[in-house]
């Protein structure tokens, strides 16, 4: 056996750079009625015009984009609430329990991510959607693992 071959890690090696750029066939959209709420509404138009400037939204991405912002906007309400109401709220019996509206704030805290994860609205799964590696700084850097 040679000792002097290089070792290469298998699946080893630079990611292709993606060079189709997908344009979505929308150029704006409308908030629809269902949205709860005017950071809802607000959220709408700016996540929609990033979506459809990066090529990645279609009608049928509509209801996923709806429930979202209405996830933003009821966390937000919730927010307002805990902060109205206090972290604990008293029980019948003048015990304090913990706010109720936690959990719900909770929950939409979950789903506004999990939502956005699909849409690709958080940085990670936006590096995973338009490549790692094949960034704004358009050089062909390497790094110290290139040559296995």
């Amino acid at each position: 056996m040679n000792n002097n071959a290089p070792v290469r890690a298998s699946g080893g090696g630079r990611k292709p750079k993606t060079t189709s750029q997908h344009k979505s066939s929308l150029t704006r959209i409308n908030p629809p009625e269902e949205l709860v709420g005017e950071y809802a509404k607000k959220l709408w138009k700016q996540q929609s015009k990033v979506l459809i400037d990066r090529g990645t939204f279609e009608i049928e991405d509509a209801p996923l984009l709806q429930a979202y912002c209405n996830a933003f906007q009821r966390m937000l309400d919730a927010d307002i609430e805990i902060n109205q109401q206090g972290l604990t709220v008293l029980t019948g019996d003048g015990s304090t329990k913990m706010n109720p509206v936690i959990n719900a704030h909770s929950k939409y805290a979950q789903q506004f991510s999990r939502f956005g994860s699909l849409l690709g609205l958080d940085p990670l799964t936006r590096l995973r959607m338009l490549g790692a590696g094949s960034g704004e700084g358009g050089g062909e850097e390497g790094n110290e693992f290139d040559e296995f």
